[in-house]
């Protein structure tokens, strides 16, 4: 029992990332006392998500429908590009585009919705659309979002395997020779993009060291992308050149509706906000009104009683006259 339950990986990896370590920790205790040592070894591996890999784990553990179109529109580059259909693959690139711009705004709304607190305009929305556009070149990255375990931003840089993007560090991740020169390999694959450096790398070590490529290294039922051969299932991402103005015009429109996200979370936040208070007026006004119900219930009561008593004072009245006319009446 090894492998990490998928109940247990969709409740670490849905957390929030600054929550992430004490649940792992409390996971792990949980299953060793229960007796499942190594799953507790599998668990206690686990790594701590960044912010943007924690969005993209969110839109896969929360809206997985959404991840199949991801899934479904890899496979009609993939068959479009085998074809060199060259008309389709423009039509795909535009619902390439539309698809990931789409899936970074649900990621942020289930995210505002996990933390209230956070703002769209601060999340790392480019980054999460970088994850999703690898996942759709890469089928181990691709694998990696759709069991909602991304550790870490990943980009692609068109031909051979995705690659880690400069994503804020993981302060959890286990330390080695193994991983630091993993590490290195991916910066220097990055650095050998483009350049003279390319030039000399190739030379130096064949076609394997100028493209890079990536593998999947399995922790129990999670998987981590490490740095090493090239992927022969990747697609390249074929894009016809965009004028610079358009470009902008994409740029100032993201930022708009990055702002308008933000807006609209101000306002849903006021409106959550007005509706408590509303209720909180309707409870007060309830128990005013029960009030009322009860003083007029007494205030019906007094009003008979003093009727009863005025009564009762006219009949006195009227026994005192009564009797001090026959006095009168004796005395004369």
């Amino acid at each position: 029992m090894g492998e990490v339950p998928e109940e247990t990986v969709r409740e670490l990896y849905t957390a929030l990332p600054e929550q992430f370590t004490a649940a792992r920790d409390a996971a792990a205790a949980a299953a060793k006392a229960a007796g499942h040592g190594a799953q507790a070894t599998a668990i206690k591996r686990l790594r701590r998500p960044t912010l943007a890999a924690w969005l993209v784990n969110l839109l896969a553990h929360r809206a997985p429908e959404r991840i199949g179109e991801l899934t479904a529109l890899a496979a009609e580059l993939r068959d479009a590009q085998r074809q060199l259909r060259g008309a389709d693959l423009r039509t795909l690139t535009v619902r390439r585009r539309e698809l990931l711009s789409a899936l970074a705004g649900q990621a942020a709304d289930l995210a505002v919705q996990a933390q209230p607190t956070l703002s769209p305009l601060k999340l790392p929305l480019t980054e999460v659309e970088q994850t999703l556009a690898a996942a759709l070149a890469d089928d181990d990255i691709a694998a990696q979002v759709r069991a909602g375990a991304v550790v870490k931003a990943v980009s692609y840089t068109g031909f051979g395997a995705a690659l880690p993007s400069g994503d804020e560090p993981d302060d959890n991740e286990p330390s080695g020779d193994a991983e630091t020169g993993g590490r290195a390999a991916a910066r220097g694959t990055v650095r050998a993009i483009g350049g003279r450096a390319a030039t000399r790398t190739a030379t130096r070590k064949g076609p394997a060291a100028a493209t890079g490529g990536g593998t999947v290294a399995r922790q129990g039922s999670v998987t981590a992308i490490e740095p090493a051969r090239v992927a022969p299932t990747a697609v390249a991402e074929v894009e016809p050149p965009v004028p610079v103005g358009l470009r902008r015009e994409l740029d100032a429109a993201r930022d708009a509706e990055r702002r308008a996200r933000g807006e609209v979370a101000t306002a849903r936040a006021a409106e959550a906000s007005a509706v408590d208070e509303l209720a909180q007026l309707r409870d007060a006004l309830a128990a005013l009104e029960e009030r009322r119900g009860r003083a007029q219930q007494e205030a019906n009561g007094r009003r008979a009683a003093r009727t009863a008593a005025e009564r009762a004072l006219a009949a006195a009245v009227r026994r005192t006259a009564k009797a001090q006319a026959a006095i009168d009446v004796a005395t004369a």
